[in-house]
């Protein structure tokens, strides 16, 4: 395994050193020109993509611990940083990167691109289009602008869209986003409807807790208007037997038409 990673690096880093000698060095970030980010993102990703699944694990400790130290001459003479000499920093970020879009259909590997390097603040980035038959990869490396020596600070692999699957995605998040709104509303309007609904139910539940008390309160009213009718026919019935008594005439013989009494 350690024979066949120095043979792959070792072609790989003669070859592109070469390319960066003959290339042009007018403008540097961070005290290096474009050509050794090329370089650089070239020899990550032809590695990592000449590694099968099960040299994963193992290529990634070997290059994180030892880098290209017994090829520090090569390193030099491309005026590659000097991190390569010692670790392949970012190593383990672009094989877990890579690893994850495994499944993505790709294609056949046709070529890389040239990198294009940014500097935005204190940041540096490269980023290395690399071309297939269906569909492109994007490596992008991330360096602090003032310690490119320290190598990257991160490292990511990602498929690139076409312009018709992003607008197709952002076109579903949309109508998602959309969707997530009109329900908030319709729950908001029902929780609105509910607080006019609850204080029409609790007012006649109320109602109706009062209504028998109504009831109770007016039977004694009625209770005592048929008890004075009564005591009132009573007296009535005595006047009559009393005056009858006293006149020696029959109860039939008069009627007794009203009572007034005086005090």
């Amino acid at each position: 395994m350690k024979k066949r990673i120095l043979v792959v690096f070792t072609t790989l880093i003669l070859a592109l050193s070469l390319v960066a000698c003959g290339g042009k060095k007018d403008e540097t970030y961070g005290g290096y020109d474009t050509d050794a980010y090329d370089t650089i993102a070239k020899l990550y990703m032809n590695y990592a993509l000449s590694l099968e699944e099960d040299q994963y694990e193992e290529a990634t400790e070997y290059f994180m611990a030892n880098g290209l130290g017994e090829y520090s001459a090569a390193v030099e003479q491309a005026g590659l940083p000097k991190f390569l000499t010692k670790s392949f920093v970012g190593f383990d970020q672009l094989i877990d990167s890579y690893k994850s879009i495994k499944d993505v259909k790709v294609g056949e590997f046709e070529k890389f691109e040239d990198v294009t390097v940014e500097k935005s603040g204190k940041t540096i980035t490269a980023t290395l289009i690399t071309d297939y038959s269906k569909r492109d990869l994007k490596t992008t490396f991330v360096y602090k602008a003032n310690d490119v020596d320290a190598g990257p600070t991160a490292v990511n692999v990602e498929p690139v869209y076409t312009l018709g699957e992003i607008m197709k995605k952002a076109g579903l998040n949309t109508v998602m986003g959309i969707l997530i709104v009109f329900c908030m509303l319709i729950v908001m309007s029902g929780v609105i409807k509910c607080f006019e609904i609850i204080p029409k139910l609790e007012k006649k539940a109320k109602e109706k807790k009062e209504a028998p008390e109504v009831v109770s309160t007016a039977t004694p009213v009625a209770e005592t208007t048929v008890k004075n009718e009564t005591d009132d026919l009573q007296l009535v019935a005595v006047i009559a037997a009393a005056i009858a008594a006293s006149t020696g005439a029959s109860t039939d013989s008069f009627v007794v038409r009203s009572i007034k009494k005086r005090f």
